[in-house]
């Protein structure tokens, strides 16, 4: 029903036979060029030092662990043995060690349960704190770290109202028949060369489309591409013209129908577009955990697949970031130094859940990249087989799904 490209007539999506997948579409080169970002304001040293924080209180260090939703001193036994005699806690910034053998009180027993997301800046210590700070500035997503730590508190809040309450969806489609479509957006969105964020947010949009907006299986494909349309206009510079999406779907439908579907989409949200993608808190957690260039592409990988997955839609972002995150790990298996560890822990405190739910996650990606690994024409399988991308679809770690699926915490 869709063109692969300028000079190629095949079909290239069929909704009605879900294993006919085609290959990735050939790239094009977009007129204008690749897009610019702006760059944060430059600030003085003195903005950037942190203020001096009240006289913490020190007690004894007592080991525990992470268990439905209570972060406690994970980080205390396991992690500094290899210090020797040393014990560590936060100084300007930094992990130093301390003369006492004591950490902060805020760091050993903290509720993140969702209930509690209201009080999280009075629970979170000022070593997490910064790290949080650091890590939005480093990426990019602020300009001013003054404002570093409201925005991650409304990153937050804003994933707990966006989540569907279940992975339902009407009667007429099926998982099967949203991953196929899935597979054909990633294709697009490859093609064109929008950013990341643009495809999470497309996909979020469908998702919650199919919910509210009354449509049939021959306009699916209308409405993905409606969607994936959505995404651009809030997040790209640069739009792709009607009429050339139009030819995408090889002219099965008119600009008028394609143009009458996004006002109705745009009815059914509320003109509601607002997203926090999963993908922000995948490079926040592995920007303060200090993950290596391949953890992040391997989780960017399993991230991205998790978006084929029909049984995703229900869970937190956060909780996909940190599942992919830790089943990264996992698979590639790299040694690990005492700071990476304490680094680890440290990043593991941002996370609302319980070990349960990670783990559920866990086992759908594993599952979901164990069938990547059979199926090498997947877009999503090709776009992360390149050297830009370290080849980590093809990791052989991937292969032993049993073993990945057994993964315990």
């Amino acid at each position: 029903m869709a063109r692969t490209g300028f000079r190629d007539t095949k079909p290239l999506l069929d909704l009605h036979k879900a294993d006919d997948r085609q290959g990735l579409i050939k790239t094009l080169q977009v007129a204008c060029g690749p897009t610019d970002r702006w760059q944060p304001v430059e600030e003085s040293e003195s903005r950037l030092v942190p203020e001096k924080d009240p006289e913490p209180r020190w007690i004894p260090v007592l080991p525990s662990r992470y268990v439905d939703g209570i972060l406690s001193a994970k980080m205390i036994n396991s992690v500094f043995v290899g210090f020797m005699d040393k014990t560590w806690t936060y100084s300007s910034g930094t992990i130093v060690p301390s003369k006492d053998g004591c950490l902060e009180e805020p760091l050993l027993r903290h509720n993140l349960s969702l209930p509690g997301l209201h009080s999280l800046q009075a629970l979170v210590p000022s070593l997490l704190r910064h790290e949080v700070e650091l890590a939005l500035e480093k990426l990019e997503l602020v300009w001013d770290r003054t404002f570093a730590w409201e925005m991650f508190l409304d990153m937050m809040r804003s994933q707990t109202w966006q989540t569907l309450p279940n992975t339902e969806m009407t009667r007429h489609f099926s998982d099967v028949t949203r991953a196929v479509l899935v597979d054909w957006l990633i294709q697009v969105h490859e093609m064109l060369h929008f950013q990341e964020e643009t495809l999470y947010l497309a996909i979020h949009l469908l998702n919650r489309s199919l919910r509210l907006v009354k449509v049939t299986t021959a306009n699916l494909q209308l409405l993905g591409i409606v969607c994936l349309f959505l995404a651009a206009k809030k997040e790209e510079c640069l739009l792709p013209e009607v009429s050339g999406l139009c030819y995408l779907m090889d002219h099965a439908y008119t600009k008028h129908q394609l143009l009458r579907m996004e006002r109705k989409v745009l009815t059914g949200l509320k003109f509601n577009l607002s997203y926090c993608p999963p993908l922000h808190f995948l490079l926040l957690l592995s920007s303060i955990a200090r993950c290596s260039a391949q953890m992040v592409w391997m989780a960017r990988y399993l991230l991205e697949l998790s978006l084929l997955e029909g049984r995703c839609v229900a869970f937190l972002p956060l909780q996909l970031a940190g599942a992919a995150l830790c089943l990264a790990r996992h698979v590639l298996k790299e040694p690990q130094t005492p700071e990476g560890e304490a680094a680890w822990c440290l990043a593991s405190g941002i996370h609302t859940g319980s070990e349960t739910v990670l783990l559920r996650i866990i086992q759908i990606l594993a599952g979901a990249a164990a069938r990547a690994q059979t199926r090498e024409t997947s877009p999503t399988f090709i776009k992360f087989s390149s050297r830009e991308t370290m080849h980590v679809s093809r990791h052989p770690g991937l292969n032993n799904v049993s073993t990945l699926m057994g993964i315990c915490i």
